[in-house]
């Protein structure tokens, strides 16, 4: 559809704060970038929250809290690049963001806050230093600030879930007896869509 019907003209402001203030991740996204501005959101915190796809696996999440900040970037995107960057975040299909709406200067601009956050996760080393590496680089952002982010502590030991929550949504509500079936099976999904989603026809299909 967005060979077909491209539709540059229709944008909209991103705000960004994990992995995609890295320019080399939204270049192997494909990510159309019309303009960037720093941008310190208001009444929210960045915090390590959403679930990856290995135990104690940590992305960022924009969690809502009143007083805080998150640090980040606007980009201004097609509107086509908007929706592929849903399958990117897991929106579509995981269900695992919510796309929280605000404005900037009059004009409208979304950001992922995680559906279910979880606590005592940890970022990969690489990860966080998308995050830092950015931080280092912007006027916005106080030393001090990514200075205390650098030192936070990252997941260097990784294994596979042993819980269930995003395939197995309420495990509690079936026999304690499949519960160990039902661990497996959510671990075996988890596997599945953590080697589809940056390889073969899905990666392509959403860089399309």
């Amino acid at each position: 559809m967005r060979i077909l019907n491209p539709q540059d003209d229709k944008r909209i402001y991103y705000f960004a704060f994990g992995a995609n203030l890295c320019p080399e991740i939204l270049e192997q996204r494909r990510m159309t970038i019309y303009e960037t501005i720093d941008y310190i959101l208001e009444d929210a915190d960045l915090r390590f929250t959403q679930s990856g796809f290995m135990k104690d696996h940590a992305y960022a999440s924009a969690d809502a809290a009143v007083g805080k900040k998150v640090y980040g970037k606007l980009y201004l995107i097609k509107q086509s690049d908007a929706k592929r960057m849903d399958y990117f975040e897991g929106t579509p299909f995981l269900g695992v963001h919510d796309k929280i709406f605000n404005e900037y200067n009059g004009s409208p601009f979304y950001y992922y806050r995680a559906v279910s956050p979880t606590p005592n996760l940890k970022p990969t080393q690489e990860y966080l230093d998308f995050i830092t590496k950015a931080y280092r680089e912007m006027d916005c952002v106080p030393k001090e600030f990514t200075d205390a982010m650098e030192a936070t502590e990252v997941l260097d030991y990784f294994e596979p879930k042993d819980t269930t929550g995003e395939f197995v949504k309420n495990i509690n509500s079936w026999p304690k007896v499949l519960h160990p079936l039902l661990v497996k099976y959510e671990v075996a999904c988890q596997a599945v869509v953590e080697f589809l989603w940056n390889r073969s026809l899905v990666d392509w299909m959403i860089k399309t």
